[in-house]
């Protein structure tokens, strides 16, 4: 019985292409960031106002904002606040 551990499953391996301006092709997190934008520009707030609410910095917003991951805790705090279960007074300032 001679089995081999280093075999690794055959993974049909097809690249997903993706169109660079329309958000409905894009993967999931794509969409993400570019919902945060709009939502904070329909806020007519600057990146430093806007993210200063959730603790993060002007450039690590825009970094969010263009597609690096946002961490799980501000995350769930951007989404109570987009979703209105939390309001300015509930954040920092």
């Amino acid at each position: 019985m001679d089995q081999d551990y280093n075999c690794r499953p055959a993974v049909a391996s097809t690249p997903v292409a993706y169109a660079a301006n329309d958000p409905v092709s894009q993967p999931p997190r794509v969409q993400a960031q570019i919902g945060l934008r709009q939502f904070r520009i329909s806020k007519r707030e600057s990146q430093a106002t806007f993210w200063a609410r959730f603790g993060v910095t002007q450039s690590s917003g825009s970094r969010f904002e263009t597609g690096l991951g946002v961490p799980l805790p501000v995350a769930l705090l951007v989404k109570l606040y987009v979703t209105g279960k939390l309001i300015d007074g509930d954040l920092l300032e």
